[in-house]
């Protein structure tokens, strides 16, 4: 499968969106285990920790921009 083409809009972003893609494919693939085997702890635990983690992530690229004058724009 390739991966999708993607227009960087500032160096922080460029540095981390393969890595934001992976996570969003790793928290789709506990949604669909969750729901396929029922196995609610593990799979909903992991979901958690790798949504806070986007959260954070995604936080600290727009902290790092304003600190570095760039624009996402």
């Amino acid at each position: 499968m390739s991966k999708p083409k993607r227009t960087y809009t500032t160096d922080v972003r460029k540095d981390w969106q393969d890595t934001i893609a992976e996570v969003l494919k790793a928290i789709d693939r506990h949604i669909i285990y969750n729901g396929l085997f029922n196995t609610n702890d593990f799979h909903m635990k992991s979901y958690y920790i790798l949504k806070q983690y986007l959260i954070e992530l995604k936080n600290w690229i727009h902290e790092e921009e304003k600190r570095k004058g760039e624009n996402n724009e």
